[in-house]
This record gives C-alpha cells, sequence and structure tokens, in this order.
C-alpha cells in the first residue's frame, strides 16, 4: 500500500489512478494520519460482497437466536419481508362458540 498526503494527491491524480489500476492501494493521509483509501473496482466489490455475506450471516445468527422468543411473521415483520402465504392464525376472542 502507498500512503501519501491529500496535497499530492490533488495534484497528481491521474498518477495515483495509475497505480490503483495496477493493482496497488493508495492510502491518502491528512497530517500523517489516514483518512481514505483509493482501491480498484474490483477489489471494492470484492469487499463488498465480503460485508454483504457479513451482514447475512449476522442476520441468520440473530434469526437463530429470536425465534426462541419472536414468531417468523415477527421477524419477518422486522425486515419488513412480505409473506407470499398468510397462515390462518385467529385469537380466541374472535372465533364463534
Amino acid at each position: 500500500m502507498t500512503a501519501v498526503p491529500i496535497f499530492d494527491v490533488k495534484n497528481r491524480l491521474p498518477y495515483f489512478i495509475h497505480l490503483v489500476e495496477g493493482g496497488e492501494t493508495v492510502q491518502i493521509t491528512r497530517h500523517g494520519k489516514p483518512v481514505a483509501r483509493i482501491i480498484s473496482e474490483d477489489e471494492a466489490v470484492k469487499e463488498q460482497k465480503t460485508e454483504n455475506q457479513i451482514f447475512k450471516d449476522q442476520i441468520m445468527d440473530w434469526r437463530t437466536k429470536a425465534s426462541d422468543w419472536l414468531t417468523n411473521k415477527e421477524i419477518d415483520d422486522v425486515f419488513n419481508i412480505p409473506r407470499t402465504i398468510e397462515p390462518d392464525v385467529r385469537h380466541p376472542e374472535d372465533i364463534e362458540w
């Protein structure tokens, strides 16, 4: 990874884009502290897929734990997931005896 001050990136952006196209990651610094990164589009897609998979795994883990105290419908409602088949659940007071 190449670390460069922000003013240098501003003045030579095409050069750093060329580095990124060659597979390098450019870290932009301000006063010696990292503030941003320039990465290739391919690398960004890989990172996004990884983040999405981590998020999906966390949701599935939460669903497993929450199933002890929430119904599937309540869990789906949290995530605003439409149900294709609505179960016929009626409260006892709604049933004619």
